[in-house]
């Protein structure tokens, strides 16, 4: 069974990034929820890929897309959610 994830990140500027990776938290839902909360209050998103670091500025990024959607939300989030075009 393939467990990879990915996250889409949609640039400010109109361009897109995916980057796919392998589950990086198997353990405990506060494990997650803490893990969510530290990258929420970054600055920058920080992705290490195929030998290179990527440093990308929150102030660069419109929104993400994660899937599938990790197992625990940050605090507030509204679940259950459809997206109407």
């Amino acid at each position: 069974m393939n467990d990879d994830r990915k996250i889409i990140i949609h640039f400010n500027y109109g361009t897109k990034m995916e980057v796919s990776f392998p589950t990086q938290i198997k353990n405990s839902t506060a494990a997650v929820q803490e893990a969510l909360k530290r990258i929420m209050e970054s600055d920058k998103l920080a992705i290490q890929t195929e030998g290179e670091l990527l440093v990308i500025p929150w102030t660069s990024v419109q929104y993400l897309k994660v899937a599938p959607a990790p197992s625990a939300m940050p605090f507030g989030t509204i679940k259950n959610a459809k997206v109407v075009v």
